[in-house]
């Protein structure tokens, strides 16, 4: 991986956190990811707009099934959260992502993946799973946790963000990154609406937009601009598998904001779970 790639991918985790902070506040996730999806359609028209141009059949093809393992994504976790608590959903739904996705890309993309690359996108996933760990003597919690619906529903989260991300890697071959990301997000939305009006209901749609509108507005902007840097970062060159690693960093960046800014309980777990995912990103940058 490039220096310019891995900087990049970087800035787009600072970017994305906005989000993780904003979801993790919200009372209703779901009525959350409904109004975040919503005004990214919104801030960003203007853009897509101004950079339209037909779309083949093909690239509404895969913007399509990307859509429906995105919306998977968005509704798989908002119902992991119901069951299970953070150090239960993100070890399992961000930990796996990456190694699903390795698969992948290994077996559907032939990619070049070389075994420091490897090691480094397995090393961030022990690192997420540290992070979210309250002990150490601890870490077989979440994988007894698999019993039960909420960490099946984590798992089924980290599956679908694996698999959107290989659809995008194939469908920005077909369309220009932004515009593929932005229409993808409006059939992601589309396919949600029905799904969340029926399990939350207008009134808490309207609660989530009087109460926190700035801030959705903002998670918004940040969700769209992160993940179009990472499909501009992809195809420059650098693996799928690796790109969707080291964009996990955004958990970290999380994590050290709940820690510092919110003021939410850390532990030892955590810094040195954040100190193995750096050491995975190093990995990747030098050896992949």
């Amino acid at each position: 991986m490039t220096t310019f790639s891995l900087l990049a991918i970087l800035g787009s985790a600072c970017i994305h956190v906005v989000a993780h902070v904003v979801l993790r506040r919200a009372r209703s996730r779901m009525a959350a990811v409904w109004w975040v999806l919503f005004f990214s359609g919104v801030i960003f028209l203007p853009v897509a707009v101004g950079m339209w141009r037909p779309i083949s059949w093909p690239a509404w093809g895969m913007m399509g099934i990307s859509a429906v393992f995105e919306a998977g994504y968005f509704y798989a976790i908002a119902r992991a959260y119901s069951f299970e608590t953070i150090s239960i959903v993100y070890p399992l739904a961000r930990g796996t992502a990456p190694i699903f996705l390795l698969l992948w890309a290994g077996l559907g993309l032939k990619e070049p993946i070389q075994a420091g690359g490897a090691a480094g996108v397995f090393t961030i996933a022990l690192g997420l799973y540290v992070i979210n760990l309250p002990h150490w003597r601890a870490w077989r919690e979440p994988l007894r946790a698999l019993a039960r619906p909420g960490s099946r529903w984590a798992l089924g989260a980290g599956l679908c963000i694996s698999l959107y991300s290989f659809v995008d890697r194939l469908g920005i071959e077909l369309l220009e990154p932004f515009l593929y990301t932005y229409m993808a997000l409006w059939l992601t939305w589309g396919l949600l609406t029905p799904l969340i009006w029926r399990e939350v209901g207008k009134q808490a749609l309207l609660e989530a937009f009087h109460t926190s509108k700035w801030a959705l507005m903002l998670a918004g902007l940040t969700t769209t601009a992160a993940y179009t840097i990472v499909l501009y970062v992809i195809i420059r060159g650098t693996p799928a598998s690796y790109a969707g690693a080291v964009r996990e960093f955004s958990v970290v960046l999380g994590v050290l904001v709940g820690m510092f800014f919110l003021k939410e309980e850390g532990s030892g777990m955590r810094i040195v779970g954040a100190m193995i995912v750096a050491g995975g990103v190093a990995i990747i940058k030098f050896l992949g």
